[in-house]
């Protein structure tokens, strides 16, 4: 066949064309900017696709959520100087099963002060125990005024550690304070902090009292779903009652929220987010192996798992300066514990508690349908009473009980409920012979105001029965309610 009249090309000659056009296309490399393009988008996909599988579960998933990971890498880990400085200052991960693994968590308050650069003093030091066989962890906190002795620069507040040395300063400071091991740290600034409570979408809290502090900034009471701002005054505000301590409780109260928020956060594209806002505001010395690791074993930790403990002491002045003083003797035994158990005994924490005074500002924000009862007393004279019920609805099986003094004393005994505890405070009155002649009251307003969606508020004058006639009496129709069992121990 030839060529057309019309100046057309024949078919053949056509097929020739594209045969050639083909093989130019084949072996034109590819601009090497795009190559890396669609090396990104391979590692995001293969995260992507790692988190969509589960890849806690499975191996295709962890492979590719490991790719990612070793990916972002090099972000978070420090420069070739300090990270030779922190490896001679982290310990070495025993063997021992019964052994816990131990990580510094430094807060840093890079950018509060314009124009500072390097390190930094750090405003949060806590030291995480986990102990990965028997999901327990103990989280130390360590006030920023701790006095201490840094070689070379004499007698400082432990806050100055990092300022001064770095992330290896630090360590080996708590290292000599606590008698333990440390065998990771994170550091983290203010920025990043931000942006991973917006990441999960804010952190619900309740506030007992409004926070107003010139420094940090100010929070209205009530119930609050904190973003990345509003948590940043939470956990820095020092103009509260106990300073310092009632700092801490807040830090402590607000991680719990976090944690609970995280675990049920079940989205890839976040789980995603949080990963490269680590990686961008974190400095630490994890691999990213171990961060897998890490994951794995934090998402079968439960909350309530993990204990809050702050080193005993005392505040002090001396020479005109702020100290937070430790007690040598408590802090022997509570480390002492640590160590032994990665736990902490009631009676320590009872201890520590009575010492550090102070009150809770921010606390977790309970459901309307949270099993979770407050028992107010009308007056300071009925706080054995109020101690006496508490007891006896634990007994029953409510686990979170709280006690507390009423704003206004009350004639009569009364329980206040939200709508959707409306069953529950009913069954709670039928239980208790103490309560069988209280008033149910619907107030969202005592109840929102208490963050629980049940509060008793017992009369002026009110007695309550023997505790121990309750438990012989009342025996059988506790166990139809449950878990009297497991309460049994208590008056042993």
């Amino acid at each position: 066949m030839g060529k057309h009249s019309s100046g057309k090309i024949s078919y053949w000659e056509a097929r020739r064309r594209r045969r050639d056009l083909r093989k130019k296309v084949k072996h034109k490399k590819q601009p090497r900017t795009l190559k890396k393009r669609w090396l990104v988008i391979a590692f995001i996909l293969g995260f992507l696709v790692g988190g969509a599988l589960g890849f806690y579960a499975k191996q295709i998933g962890k492979f590719a959520a490991k790719l990612y990971l070793s990916f972002k890498q090099g972000q978070w880990q420090p420069d070739a100087k300090e990270k030779v400085e922190v490896s001679k200052s982290l310990s070495v991960i025993s063997k021992d099963p019964n052994k816990s693994v131990n990580t510094l968590i430094l807060g840093s308050d890079k950018g509060s002060n314009r124009g500072e650069t390097g390190w930094c003093r750090s405003d949060v030091m806590m030291l995480v125990c986990l102990h990965e066989r028997d999901k327990r962890a103990v989280v130390i906190s360590i006030p920023r005024d701790t006095r201490v002795t840094i070689p070379g620069h004499g007698t400082e507040k432990i806050n100055a550690a990092h300022a001064l040395g770095g992330p290896s300063s630090a360590i080996d400071i708590v290292k000599n304070l606590l008698g333990m091991d440390v065998h990771h740290y994170i550091s983290m600034d203010f920025e990043g902090f931000k942006k991973i409570v917006n990441a999960v979408g804010g952190v619900p809290v309740h506030l007992t009292r409004p926070i107003r502090d010139p420094h940090a900034g100010y929070l209205p009471a009530g119930d609050l779903l904190l973003d990345g701002e509003q948590a940043l005054v939470v956990v820095r505000s020092r103009k509260l009652p106990g300073g310092d301590l009632d700092r801490i409780k807040s830090q402590h109260a607000f991680l719990r929220a976090l944690i609970n928020k995280i675990h049920s956060t079940k989205s890839v594209w976040k789980a995603k987010q949080i990963v490269d806002i680590l990686a961008s505001s974190c400095k630490m010395d994890y691999t990213a192996g171990e961060i897998m690791k890490l994951v794995e074993e934090l998402r079968a930790f439960p909350v309530q798992s993990v204990q809050f403990v702050t080193i005993p002491g005392v505040p002090k002045n001396i020479a005109g300066a702020s100290y937070y003083v430790p007690d040598t003797t408590k802090l022997a035994e509570l480390i002492s514990e640590v160590k032994k158990n990665t736990q902490v005994s009631e009676k320590i924490l009872a201890s520590i508690k009575a010492s550090s005074g102070g009150s809770t500002v921010v606390e977790e924000l309970y459901s309307p349908t949270a099993d979770v009862i407050k028992v107010l007393g009308s007056g300071r004279n009925s706080i054995y009473a109020v101690s006496i019920i508490a007891e006896k609805l634990r007994l029953l099986g409510h686990e979170k009980v709280f006690e507390g003094i009423a704003r206004y004393p009350v004639n009569t005994t009364t329980i206040y409920h939200r709508k959707e505890a409306k069953r529950a405070s009913l069954g709670i009155k039928s239980s208790l012979p103490d309560l069988s002649g209280a008033e149910l009251v619907l107030s969202d307003e005592l109840t929102s105001a208490n963050n629980s969606p049940i509060v008793v508020v017992l009369r002026q004058g009110f007695v309550p029965e023997n505790l121990v006639s309750f438990y012989g009496r009342l025996s059988a129709p506790a166990l139809k309610i449950g878990r009297l069992s497991e309460k049994n121990k208590r008056i042993e």
